[in-house]
């Protein structure tokens, strides 16, 4: 997260050749490491909601905790997703 935070500011110097070393570095590690990781977790996240959905019986409260795993996932994962893009814009 916390690189996310601070690769615009890097955006904004002067671009040598380490620091370019750097954001592919970076681009690599998150294509090849974070992204698949954390895609996966999301999936697993939204079996896990949609398991305790189907399995809440009417229960108000596990419904409600069903749709907040599933809609979680799914908000973490379109995030992961356009750190992806943000990442790749600033590696090239």
């Amino acid at each position: 997260m916390l690189t996310l935070v601070m690769l615009p500011s890097l955006a904004l110097a002067a671009q040598d050749e380490d620091t370019k070393q750097l954001y592919l570095l970076l681009s690599s590690a998150y294509s090849h490491f974070l992204l698949p990781i954390g895609s996966v977790l999301a999936g697993i996240m939204i079996i896990f909601g949609g398991i305790v959905y189907s399995t809440s019986g009417g229960d108000a409260t596990k419904v409600a905790k069903g749709k907040e795993f599933i809609f979680g996932a799914i908000t973490g994962l379109a995030l992961l997703i356009f750190a992806a893009m943000i990442v790749q814009n600033i590696s090239t």
